[in-house]
């Protein structure tokens, strides 16, 4: 195995688990409560059909083979293959997968909301499942080369799950109840095991026997199903390359498919987004980032690729780049393709730069040519670089949030740059819900320089008089508009200098969170108005705050005042915090009091509904970060988060 194969999977669990290293930092991470692409899916689907508009049928699949990577987009399973929509077909979540695209299996419905909100502490329960269409199998009876095969990963980037939670791979057939074929128990994955797992099993009678089933008959079906925690995005396992064929051997892995890993990253060198007003020739970076591989597992069988892109937009006909055939070799044996012509495809120097009038969207495709591909799904890649009135770093989909764990106030800071003088009109921010909806907190918009220590943060330049509140949103692409109430001809803004807010209300935010683009070196925050100085992003990530730049706010509405009617919740401190084996409560609770901590993946960890006075024994609670919700006999209601420390 090549090292390069090594890093690039130890950079990728460096990024997913690098808050293990940093817990005495003030900023966190916590898995979010639902799935924000399926969440907005389902809510435009019931706009435009009033259901989800999705036609499933029970009618057989003709024949085999039976295959599916997952790699023709979703976020629904494919429905000539599949009867259910329960497991999400995505490519985020997954960790050096066999080809771009997987379908993961969480705690989450098909509308990505939790399926059971009280799940108890440590309980798993039936969750998702992928269910096959029925196959006659009648006319493979005495066919013993049949095989089933498939791989899996626990957790990926998303939250491992546990070891009461579990994999299940289940057949049945006519009158034959559901049967367990193969299982594997939850498990945290140890470095260096961020692949994928693959199960081979053979369709014959000694294999199905023992588990007294009868396959080979009509309306033979099969389905992957979980147990997991249901409340909350959690205990994801990720399924590719779901294969079944006749002609085929234990030691048939050998797929002669070329593929592409990974969606393709921005042509900008430092933003995923930028105003088309500030694009400029030096916004291009010079190459591009592509991930190739051979998934045979033959050690003597490349495969030879041709390797093309192109870029098409209203002002860009057409460009591209051509780099050309060259052979791939098995990625077990060689890790990914190396050959720089085709994974640092050139962008600078094949885009014919020309300023931009309006706003524009051009498309980068990607294309690999191969001869009797195994798969025709995963050779192309398509990625729309939006130019429009706002800078961006993320790409659009959260997959945890982030928060600062403190007491108002809290300074939170983005670093953006400009190319020319422009006005700053407002921020777009991705306000995500764990356990308390904070529309009800407060906080000013402000701006800084960079004048600080390395670059940070330094002089505060301009902070809003007014006070705005959060918007929770739980869906893609969820922003809210928020204008900065300083805009006057003369809020010109140029160079390097940051942007975000003043907390001067609540605990703490959630802000979405980017796992697959990084550029956590931007992001700066401060406690308790500057007593150690700002402090960089403890995590592997982008923020998702986005600044807006123009003469106007566009299609955004102008919010002078919150537009939600507020929640209050009443005030509450604890401490110290970070504890140890107790911590106080700032406010004595009469008897009859509800008190319940859970865990930052949203498990109940404990429940006491007799609780009174003031003081919590948390000596048996882990280390890690943990959510405090208090519940008198009047329906007052308190959180707080807490930090265990040892």
């Amino acid at each position: 195995m090549k090292f390069s194969k090594i890093l690039f999977c130890t950079f990728l669990l460096v990024l997913r688990f690098s808050f293990l290293s940093a817990q005495e930092r003030y900023d966190h991470l916590a898995p979010l409560k639902t799935n924000p692409v399926l969440v907005q899916y389902t809510k435009q689907a019931e706009k435009n059909h009033g259901f989800i508009w999705r036609i499933i049928s029970d009618s057989l699949i003709a024949k085999l083979p039976f295959l599916d990577d997952f790699s023709h987009g979703g976020p629904y399973p494919n429905d000539s293959l599949w009867m259910d929509n329960a497991a999400y077909i995505n490519n985020t979540y997954p960790i050096c997968p066999p080809n771009i695209g997987v379908a993961t299996l969480d705690g989450l419905n098909n509308k990505g909301q939790p399926i059971n909100p009280n799940c108890p502490p440590g309980a798993s329960y039936p969750a998702d499942t992928l269910t096959s269409r029925p196959f006659d199998f009648s006319m493979y009876k005495g066919t013993d080369s049949i095989y089933f095969s498939f791989y899996f990963q626990a957790g990926g980037r998303g939250y491992a799950p546990l070891t009461s939670d579990t994999l299940m791979l289940q057949f049945r057939c006519d009158s034959f109840p559901w049967t367990t074929i193969w299982y594997h128990l939850g498990y945290t994955p140890v470095f260096p095991d961020t692949g994928f797992h693959l199960v081979m099993i053979p369709f014959d009678e000694d294999t199905i026997n023992h588990v007294h089933f009868n396959a080979f008959r009509k309306d033979f079906q099969f389905r992957f199903k979980n147990y997991a925690c249901t409340s909350a995005n959690v205990d994801q396992w990720n399924i590719d390359q779901v294969y079944m064929n006749k002609n085929r051997f234990y030691f048939d892995t050998a797929h002669f498919d070329a593929a592409f890993v990974y969606e393709s990253p921005s042509i900008l060198a430092n933003y995923q987004y930028m105003p088309w007003e500030q694009f400029t020739a030096n916004d291009l970076a010079d190459s591009i980032r592509i991930y190739e591989r051979n998934n045979n597992y033959s050690h003597s069988s490349p495969i030879n690729v041709t390797y093309s892109d192109t870029l098409i937009g209203r002002t860009y006909a057409s460009s591209g780049y051509y780099g050309g055939a060259y052979d791939i070799y098995p990625f077990f044996d060689s890790g990914y393709q190396d050959y720089r012509k085709h994974i640092y495809p050139q962008i600078k120097s094949h885009f014919n730069y020309a300023p931009l009038s309006a706003p524009d969207t051009i498309t980068l495709t990607h294309v690999l040519k191969v001869s009797n591909n195994f798969d025709k799904w995963d050779d192309t890649l398509r990625f729309d670089q939006i130019f429009s009135d706002y800078y961006a770093y993320d790409d659009g989909t959260a997959e945890a949030a982030y928060f600062i764990n403190g007491t108002a106030p809290i300074y939170l800071a983005y670093q953006f740059t400009l190319n020319k003088p422009d006005t700053l009109r407002g921020l777009e921010i991705y306000f995500n819900y764990i356990f308390v909806d904070p529309h009800n907190y407060a906080m000013r918009l402000a701006v800084w320089d960079n004048s600080g220590p390395g670059g940070s943060p330094g002089k505060m330049i301009r902070e809003d008089d007014s006070i705005v509140y959060p918007t929770v949103s739980d869906s893609l692409n969820g922003y809210t508009y928020y204008p900065y109430n300083f805009v006057r001809p003369d809020t010109v803004f140029d160079g390097t200098f940051y942007v975000g807010w003043v907390q001067t209300y609540g605990d703490s935010l959630n802000i979405g969170w980017d796992y697959n683009t990084n550029h956590s070196d931007k992001v700066y925050y401060n406690v308790n108005v500057y007593p150690g100085g700002w402090m960089p992003a403890s995590y592997a990530g982008s923020m998702m705050m986005r600044p807006v730049f123009g003469k106007s706010n566009g299609h955004r509405p102008v919010l002078n005042a919150p537009s939600v009617e507020k929640t209050t919740y009443e005030p509450l401190s604890i401490y110290p915090n970070p504890a140890t084996n107790s911590v106080t409560l700032s406010v004595s609770m009469p008897g009859n009091t509800i008190l319940k901590i859970f865990t930052a993946d949203g498990r109940e960890y404990l429940s006491n509904s007799n609780f009174s006075g003031n003081n919590i024994d948390t000596s048996t609670l882990p280390a890690g970060f943990y959510i405090i919700e208090v519940i008198t006999e009047g329906g007052k209601t308190y959180y707080q988060k807490l930090l265990i420390a040892r």
